[in-house]
């Protein structure tokens, strides 16, 4: 019951959300009746398509679960069906019913393009919202109106979307084996992610050098897109290594990199958005002292926003302890999903990064406020986030597809596309080896070869970096940077993501695990004293391959010690 209402609560939400977002923001007042529903017709229209299209993925998805297919995966089935309908939308509307745009030629006097726009039509005032340059969009570019009302404003992705999904990937954070690798997965997120971000803004700067495509195209803009294409999204593999049970280092490298990752690029895209901001392309000077100015920002969002993600979590984590609100499961589980959305919301006004903010949230709530929690809202939390992250997910693929045809102002720069798919890879590759490498000379559980391999491999473009392109499509580079994108993500998931398995096979990757085993082993070992001289020189030996950083141990100690008491009721341990 809980579930179903939960999944109404979830679907009226989103329906409002983009209800709002869909709807023109004009004064209904003197329109004809029948322009209303008219209108009316194409909003429910546009939903039932999108309903449909996340009906037809849990359908497919369960064909998948039931029948596995070696090279194809569940996800790119989201984005081709989107692709199928946004084709068909394009395509089948009669052209001869479309009112063209209009132009109005009496701007000249405006040194920039102002977000909003009003004009007074007989007698009634309207609004309208930029949504970039004309002069190189294709014929017809003004759509139709079930176009129009497919296309939805970029924020709902980081207002509605991404929050659910961020915040579950810190929820279901396997901790083990997470700290267990913390160091190596660190070392890729903040390094490796400065690298790819590097390269590939360096080479795209040399493309657009060579061939001069946008002359505004400089070298900062080429960072950001940089940062942004760097968000790794391997749902896919991850996926599939969940269902094979591979080894728990490689999914815990794979998964704890990749939360990480998406939370670095998405900081280092809003230090370099910050600095472009308030620097106008025509003083734009990117020295020395621009890239200290741009780390410190980094710095101050990273950790403002880790900050008061963890500040949320512990307070919801005292409210649940102190007050008895377990007592109304249905209370009690309502605080717990506000204080975490509140979390996203506060970071964004204090100009942090809230996708940051609500990833630690995640991981903290589970770790204190959850052991609070009575079994009910446990189960509700768990549950519910899961199926928001599942939806969400799904939603953003479908989209992702739909925009191959409903997007306006695609720039199809098949060049840039090139240099930039080619780009990621070697920005991949100068991340995970050499890195590798590097860690291996102080690691006791060294990162195999054949795992280094999966890393590489596993570096797929997805939700994060779809979501940073579509925010800000106002100019041609941004557009270029969206279409690039969208190719680069397309091809990830439908041909690399379906190659998963039979990679896989290839390298030999051991599968199977018994992650219930691993969990005993781990603990086994954590009791062993390595200074006691009745233990042997075995279960020494493997002590070390299983221990923690020292840094981690430090905190652990001062957890169990100090936090803990503070922030977790004890007698629900």
């Amino acid at each position: 019951m809980a579930a179903k209402i939960y999944i109404s609560i979830f679907f009226t939400f989103l329906g409002l959300t983009m209800a709002f977002d869909l709807m023109d923001d004009v004064n209904l007042e003197g329109q004809k009746e029948d322009e209303i529903s008219s209108s009316h017709r194409t909003d429910s229209l546009s939903m039932l398509i999108l309903i449909s299209l996340l009906i037809a993925t849990v359908l497919m998805i369960w064909l998948f679960k039931i029948r596995r297919f070696s090279c194809f995966h569940e996800t790119g089935v989201a984005m081709i069906f989107g692709i199928i309908v946004g084709a068909i939308i394009r395509y089948s509307e009669d052209k001869d019913s479309v009112e063209k745009a209009v132009s109005i030629h009496n701007c000249d006097n405006l040194t920039s393009a102002p977000r909003n726009v009003w004009m007074k039509v007989n007698g009634t005032q309207y609004s309208y919202i930029l949504s970039g340059i004309v002069q190189h969009a294709r014929k017809g570019a003004e759509g139709n109106e079930l176009e129009d009302k497919s296309s939805f404003n970029p924020e709902i992705f980081f207002y509605v979307l991404l929050p659910p999904i961020i915040f579950f990937e810190g929820y279901l954070l396997q901790r083990r084996y997470f700290f267990r690798n913390l160091g190596a997965i660190c070392t890729y997120a903040f390094f490796g992610t400065t690298i790819s971000c590097l390269v590939v803004g360096g080479m795209i700067f040399g493309f657009n050098k060579l061939t001069g495509v946008v002359e505004t195209f400089d070298f900062p803009e080429c960072l950001l897109f940089g940062a942004m294409i760097s968000a790794t999204d391997p749902v896919t593999v991850l996926a599939i290594f969940h269902d094979l049970h591979v080894d728990v280092d490689l999914y815990a490298l794979v998964f704890g990199e990749s939360v990480l990752n998406d939370a670095v690029a998405i900081v280092l895209y809003r230090a370099i958005e910050t600095y472009l901001a308030y620097n106008p392309s025509e003083v734009r000077k990117f020295d020395v002292f621009s890239f200290f100015t741009a780390l410190g920002e980094f710095v101050a969002i990273f950790a403002g926003s880790l900050l008061i993600g963890c500040a949320f979590a512990c307070i919801t984590a005292l409210l649940t302890k102190l007050t008895k609100i377990g007592m109304f499961p249905i209370l009690e589980t309502a605080l717990f999903f506000l204080m975490s959305y509140t979390t996203f919301l506060a970071a964004e006004v204090a100009s942090w990064s809230g996708i940051v903010a609500v990833l630690f949230c995640g991981i903290t709530q589970r770790h204190y406020t959850h052991k609070n929690l009575s079994p009910e809202s446990s189960i509700r939390t768990l549950q519910t986030f899961e199926l928001l992250n599942f939806l969400a997910e799904n939603f953003i693929f479908s989209y992702i597809g739909l925009s191959v045809f409903l997007f306006n102002y695609h720039q199809w720069n098949f060049g840039f596309i090139g240099t930039a798919f080619i780009a990621i890879h070697i920005g991949r590759f100068l991340n995970i080896y050499p890195l590798s490498l590097l860690l291996n000379c102080g690691r006791t559980r060294k990162i195999a070869c054949s795992h280094q391999h999966t890393m590489m491999f596993a570096g797929l473009r997805g939700a994060i970096a779809f979501s940073l392109a579509i925010r800000n499509t106002v100019s041609m580079p941004r557009q270029m940077m969206l279409t690039a994108t969208l190719s680069i993500v397309v091809i990830s998931v439908i041909f690399f993501g379906g190659l998963t398995l039979p990679m896989t096979k290839c390298l030999g990757i051991e599968t199977g695990i018994d992650e219930t085993e691993e969990e005993f082993k781990a603990k086994r070992l954590s009791l062993i004293d390595i200074n006691d001289p009745s233990n042997t020189d075995e279960d020494r030996a493997e002590k070390k391959k299983f221990e923690k950083s020292w840094l981690v141990r430090t905190f652990s100690a001062f957890d169990t010690k100090y936090l803990k008491p503070i922030f977790t009721d004890i007698h629900n341990e």
